[in-house]
C-alpha cells in the first residue's frame, strides 16, 4: 500500500468510526417515555432527503437528524435494524436512492443482511473516495471569501473542505489559509488594530 493510499484508508476508517459512534450514541438504548407521558407520533418533515454528494459534513448532518429522529420514534436498542432501514428509505433520493435500492433492497443484492450502521457506512463509501478527497484539498486551498456572507461563513467553508480531506490540516495551516483568504484590509486591521498575531493567536481569536 502506497503512502497516499494508507492516508486515505486511515481517513476513511476515521470517518467510519464517526458514523459508528453516532449510531451507538443515539440508538444504543431504546428511548422509553415516562408512564405519565403518552407517546405521540414524531414527524420527520424537518429532515431533508440525502441524494449523495462528496461532502462528509452533509452526510453527517443528515445522518445525525435521522438517528435522533429514529431515537425519538423508539427505534433505539438491539434488533431494530430492519425497522430503521425501513424508515430510512423515506429520506433518500437521487444517486443515494439508486445505491440504496441496488445494494440494500434489491432481491439479487450481493449482501443480504444489512445493519443500519452498515448502510450509513455504505453510503459514505459510495460517495467519498480518494478523488473527492483530492478535490476537497483543492477546494480548501482555493476557497474565496465572500463579503456578503462574511468571515464566519468563510471559516465554516474551510472547515467543511478540511473534513473531507484525506489528512485534516493542522491549526497553523487552517489559520494561514483563513488569513490569506480574507481581504487585505481586513487582515491588516486584525494585525494592526486588534494586535493579533498569526504566530500566536488562534483562528477563533481572529473570528471574535
Amino acid at each position: 500500500m502506497t503512502g497516499m493510499n494508507a492516508v486515505v484508508k486511515l481517513h476513511m476508517d476515521h470517518m467510519h468510526d464517526c458514523l459508528s459512534r453516532l449510531v451507538d450514541d443515539s440508538l444504543g438504548v431504546r428511548f422509553k417515555f415516562p408512564d405519565s407521558v403518552k407517546p405521540h407520533r414524531v414527524e420527520g418533515k424537518h429532515i431533508w432527503t440525502y441524494s449523495g454528494g462528496h461532502k462528509f459534513s452533509q452526510l453527517e448532518d443528515w445522518a445525525m437528524d435521522i438517528c435522533y429522529h429514529l431515537a425519538a420514534c423508539c427505534y433505539g436498542g438491539d434488533n431494530m435494524d430492519y425497522e430503521r432501514i425501513f424508515v430510512l428509505h423515506e429520506f433518500i433520493d437521487g444517486e443515494a436512492w439508486n445505491w440504496f435500492r441496488c445494494h440494500v433492497l434489491h432481491t439479487n443484492r450481493d449482501k443480504q443482511d444489512w445493519t443500519f450502521k452498515e448502510v450509513l457506512i455504505g453510503l459514505y463509501n459510495c460517495f467519498m473516495n480518494a478523488a473527492t478527497m483530492q478535490e476537497a484539498q483543492e477546494a480548501f486551498r482555493t476557497a474565496v471569501y465572500d463579503a456578503q456572507t462574511g468571515v464566519q461563513t468563510f471559516y465554516k467553508e474551510l472547515i467543511g473542505h478540511a473534513q473531507n480531506m484525506a489528512m485534516y490540516p493542522d491549526e497553523f495551516t487552517i489559520r494561514e489559509t483563513f488569513l490569506d483568504g480574507i481581504p487585505a484590509e481586513m487582515h491588516c486591521t486584525l494585525i494592526r488594530d486588534d494586535n493579533l498575531s498569526p504566530e500566536v493567536n488562534t483562528v477563533t481569536e481572529f473570528l471574535a
